[in-house]
C-alpha cells in the first residue's frame, strides 16, 4: 500500500470513530494550497466544529509519540488551514484541532484540542 492509499484507509478510519463517538462529518480532505485539513466534523455534544488531523502508522509505540508526529510548522499550518475554512464558511460559532492516531485499522489516540488557542 502507498503512503496515500494508507492515509486514505486511516481517514476513512478516524471518520467511522468520529461519527460513532457522536461527531457529524461535514467534509474530509480539505484543501487549501498546501495547506490540509484531513475531516471537518461538528462535535454534537459540545456544540463545536473540530479540525481533525489524522496520523496512520503502521505500528505503534511509546517510543514515537502521535505528539511528536504533529509539530510546530504542522500545528501553524493547521491553524493557516482553519483559519481560511472559518473564513470561507463565515463560521462563528466554536471550535477545537483534535489529532486521531490510526494504527492496525483503528484509532489507538484521540487528542482533543491540539493548541486552538485562536477561537
Amino acid at each position: 500500500m502507498t503512503t496515500q492509499e494508507t492515509g486514505a484507509a486511516g481517514e476513512k478510519i478516524a471518520a467511522l470513530y468520529l461519527s460513532s463517538h457522536g461527531y457529524d462529518i461535514r467534509e474530509c480532505n480539505v484543501h487549501f494550497r498546501k495547506l490540509e485539513i484531513d475531516i471537518v466534523a461538528y462535535d454534537r455534544a459540545l456544540s463545536m466544529m473540530v479540525f481533525v488531523e489524522v496520523k496512520t502508522r503502521g505500528t505503534h509505540s511509546a517510543a514515537y509519540p502521535i505528539h511528536s508526529a504533529v509539530d510546530a510548522r504542522k500545528k501553524k499550518n493547521m491553524r493557516k488551514a482553519v483559519t481560511r475554512w472559518v473564513n470561507l464558511h463565515r463560521y462563528e460559532g466554536c471550535g477545537r484541532i483534535d489529532v486521531l492516531s490510526v494504527c492496525h485499522g483503528k484509532v489507538v489516540e484521540h487528542i482533543k484540542d491540539l493548541g486552538s488557542d485562536f477561537y
